[in-house]
């Protein structure tokens, strides 16, 4: 994750976004420990109550 955040500030990005499932414990731990928050479902996620979106401010 370091590596795809270096490169999204490189191409000037401020945050990250992305899309994970409650049942992926694992990564929902490793995501919340970088700094990743959860925020309202979006796009195609929202209506997807399986879905958890996260993001992170670079």
């Amino acid at each position: 994750m370091g590596l795809l955040e270096n490169i999204a500030r490189e191409k000037g990005y401020n945050c990250l976004i992305l899309e994970s499932g409650a049942p992926l414990v694992a990564a929902m731990a490793l995501y919340g420990k970088i700094g990743y928050k959860v925020i309202p479902n979006y796009g195609q996620y929202k209506d997807m109550p399986e879905s958890i979106c996260m993001k992170k401010i670079l």
